[in-house]
């Protein structure tokens, strides 16, 4: 699969320099209107439509990427080699922007006009697809085309290739694009860029990577697979390719594959947030927490310096990517128990995205329950009273912070203070309102209302109400699926299933219910605590120790127990 219970913010267009790309500037326009940036405010996005590409700055420490094209001028060719790399570190507004600078500084330039094109479309993250960046899309490549006749003819043919992708029936846009550039590939195959651009086409053709067993959906995945490998076997330190290769093999059935790719890729892009965030998605496939924590603190620093270095339009707020890299960080500190890490994170996130997002998209207001979850597990009581409620038109938002009081009120062993979120959830979730991510919303909160009724429960050692308390919660847990990037449940409540388990007396069953888990959630250490536990009651001592040392691995939080598993 590609992406699981989640959705990508959305992105901004940025519109040209009137001197070089009137064409673009309406389309870049729409589409900010279709598009429109996280949290900004209509000033804000006006700023953005507006931002002065002639001030950009080229801020160093993004990789490698770019090729030799039609120009002259070497700042034009340095420009649009940065537009190549910003595209591969996914800034894809930024991208457009240094194109649209090569542009300026090489009106003549047919590749950088390709380069332009290429940037505002269809990308892994979602954006780039509204009609009217389609056609001041589809415009510009027909610029380049005309301008390109210094282009080499392998340049040329990526240009009508591009066209393929803006033109003719939607239905076989992705298809006839990636089909072009295939043939290019194939007549290529040690061409980096080429091999790179083509593979990303060929993701984007397929809605669904990788079926429930992690097998390929359709040739085309099977054909990116082929040629990302091929790829790094010649050039294993290329920043795109590690990027999309990461994405690729995520929910495929071999994860681990990525691991050595993702070892190296901050120190291959230093200075790009995204790509420093990238391994975090294999690290937490593969149980990695910790690791997946800090390459977003890391990445969650580095969109600040990119910040103050270049002023993007729009500032932190369009920096598409920021809230993601927040929120990743800090389902990570939350399974490894990273407590300052986490808390720093949740503070921000809150802090920045007060108004985010608009009411009527359920994602972005369940994002915000990360943050609330950190105050509750690690947050002290000072912190947790000073946490404002939501508003009223922000229901997901006040089911998380209701959430976070519960956990704060389960660890003070406060059952009846812990009912009482509960039953708050429950009032919100009846008057959520009745739209198309209804159900997702009451999915959503309906876990964490029975995740705090088996809290409760535990405390008042009511184990047959807490078992099926937890029971419904992994119930539709599963339904919803676990994964994620991260999972919008931060969790597995199978684990908490499994201490109620235990501690009603069923070890075995307790031991079961985590070796199925940690098969979907692997190293997590939480519940391999719960299994060093169920070891010893069944009297498995070797068994017991070899488990609470693999949950040390990960776990850097303070001690753990059966009521807040």
């Amino acid at each position: 699969m590609r992406l699981t219970m989640t959705a990508v913010a959305a992105i901004a267009m940025a519109a040209a320099a009137p001197a070089v790309a009137d064409a673009t500037v309406e389309g870049s326009l729409m589409d900010l209107i279709d598009n429109p940036v996280i949290c900004a405010s209509p000033d804000e996005a006006a700023d953005i439509a507006g931002a002065p590409v002639a001030e950009m700055v080229m801020v160093e420490g993004f990789g490698t990427g770019g090729f030799a094209v039609d120009t002259t001028n070497p700042q034009a060719q340095a420009w649009f080699n940065h537009g190549v790399r910003l595209r591969w570190a996914f800034e894809h507004t930024e991208s457009v922007r240094a194109f649209q600078r090569a542009r300026l500084l090489d009106p003549s330039c047919g590749m950088c006009a390709w380069g332009e094109a290429w940037a505002m479309g269809p990308n892994l993250n979602g954006g780039g697809t509204g009609e009217d960046t389609r056609r001041a899309a589809l415009r510009i490549a027909r610029e380049a085309r005309r301008m390109a006749r210094d282009a080499d003819p392998i340049q040329r043919q990526m240009i009508d290739a591009l066209i393929q992708r803006y033109s003719g029936w939607e239905s076989s846009r992705a298809r006839r694009f990636a089909e072009r550039m295939d043939r290019i590939a194939r007549d290529n195959p040690a061409d980096v860029a080429i091999a790179n651009i083509t593979a990303d086409a060929l993701m984007m053709q397929v809605e669904q990577w990788w079926d429930d067993e992690g097998q390929a959906t359709d040739p085309a995945i099977t054909r990116a697979m082929q040629i990302l490998e091929g790829t790094l076997a010649h050039t294993p330190d290329d920043p795109g390719a590690i990027h999309l290769y990461i994405h690729l093999t995520e929910w495929s059935d071999d994860p681990q594959s990525a691991i050595p790719y993702g070892e190296r890729l901050a120190a291959l892009a230093p200075g790009a947030s995204h790509l420093v965030h990238m391994p975090s998605h294999t690290f937490f496939r593969v149980g990695r927490y910790r690791d997946a924590m800090m390459s977003n603190v890391n990445a969650v620093a580095l969109d600040a310096r990119y910040v103050d270095l270049a002023s993007p339009p729009g500032g932190i707020r369009g920096v598409r990517l920021h809230g993601h890299n927040i929120h990743f960080g800090m389902g990570g500190a939350l399974m490894a128990g990273g407590a300052d890490e986490g808390l720093r994170l949740a503070e921000r996130f809150l802090s920045i995205y007060t108004r985010h997002p608009r009411t009527d998209v359920a994602w972005g207001q369940a994002t915000a329950n990360n943050a609330y979850a950190l105050f509750g597990r690690y947050g002290s009581d000072e912190q947790i009273a000073a946490l404002a409620e939501p508003p009223e038109n922000r229901p997901l938002m006040r089911i998380g912070w209701r959430y976070g009081r519960g956990e704060a009120a389960a660890r003070r062993g406060d059952a009846e203070a812990v009912d009482r979120e509960a039953a708050e959830i429950a009032r919100l979730r009846a008057a959520l309102p009745q739209n198309a991510d209804h159900t997702f919303s009451s999915t959503f909160s309906e876990v964490f209302q029975k995740v705090l009724e088996g809290r409760a429960a535990m405390i008042r050692g009511d184990y047959p109400a807490a078992i099926a308390a937890y029971g419904r919660a992994a119930a539709l847990q599963g339904e919803g699926e676990e994964g994620g990037d991260p999972p919008i449940i931060w969790f597995p409540t199978r684990r908490s299933l499994a201490a109620a388990l235990l501690a009603s007396g069923d070890a075995a069953g307790a031991r079961d219910k985590v070796l199925e888990l940690l098969e979907d959630w692997p190293s997590d250490p939480y519940s391999y605590f719960v299994l060093a536990e169920a070891y010893a009651a069944l009297g498995e001592q070797e068994a017991a120790a070899r488990a609470r040392a693999a949950g040390s691995v990960e776990w850097i939080g303070g001690t753990m127990s059966l009521g807040l598993a």
